[in-house]
């Protein structure tokens, strides 16, 4: 084997070929269909083409190219768009539902409509607490003439119906402050009754006033005479 050359400073020369030692990759070449690529190697002369295979000859220094058809799979192709079908123009505008189906739907709706307010109503009365409305305070049977008498003093409360607890007190002009005391009322029930007894004794003539005060749910005060004559036995 004959050694290059060396240069008088005794480096060696490289290789007339730089290239020659590095393993080339084969080169692809691409026409203009996406499936068909073309391998070129150094070794061919000949373009081997699909189909009808035809020959073409190049110069000696043209590798021969190799043509061959790839096939594709997977989500990387494409995939061609579905046409949409389409529908006739004007057919479903000019068609119009027939009258009682409308009328049918409107009443639909006025029923749905009372029955959310029926509902709502209700709900809000079941719902709402109670409430005091009025208070009147009477005696029905009053002393009279009689001695040592005991006479019922009648408050009667008047609600919206709801349940809950009425709390309240009584007063007395001849006597201290009566105790906080409680009504239970039921659902439904508008009326309560708040009675005070009162007694009276020895002889003599007197007029009096008894009042209740409702504490809850709202402070309503009222309140009523008692009169009491007693001649002498």
């Amino acid at each position: 084997m004959t050694r290059p050359e060396e240069p008088n400073d005794g480096r060696p020369m490289p290789p007339a070929d730089p290239w020659a030692t590095i393993d080339r990759p084969v080169p692809t070449v691409y026409f203009g269909d996406s499936d068909t690529t073309v391998n070129v190697r150094p070794s061919d002369r000949t373009v081997h083409l699909p189909g009808s295979e035809p020959t073409a000859h190049v110069p000696q220094s043209a590798p021969t190219v190799r043509a061959e058809a790839e096939l594709r799979f997977g989500p990387g192709v494409p995939v061609a768009p579905v046409p949409t079908p389409g529908w006739p123009a004007g057919a479903a505008a000019g068609r119009r539902r027939p009258l009682w189906r409308r009328l049918v739907s409107v009443l639909s709706s006025l029923l749905t409509l009372a029955l959310v307010v029926v509902v709502g109503l209700y709900l809000w009365q079941r719902l709402r607490p109670i409430e005091v409305e009025s208070v009147a305070v009477a005696v029905p049977q009053p002393a009279g003439n009689r001695c040592d008498v005991t006479v019922d003093v009648v408050a009667t409360v008047h609600t919206n119906g709801r349940s809950g607890v009425i709390r309240y007190q009584w007063f007395r002009s001849d006597a201290a402050p009566g105790a906080v005391l409680t009504e239970q009322v039921g659902s439904g029930q508008r009326t309560a009754t708040l009675t005070l007894k009162w007694t009276f004794s020895g002889v003599g003539t007197t007029t009096e006033t008894a009042t209740v005060n409702i504490l809850a749910p709202s402070p309503i005060p009222a309140g009523t005479k008692v009169a009491y004559r007693c001649g002498g036995r």
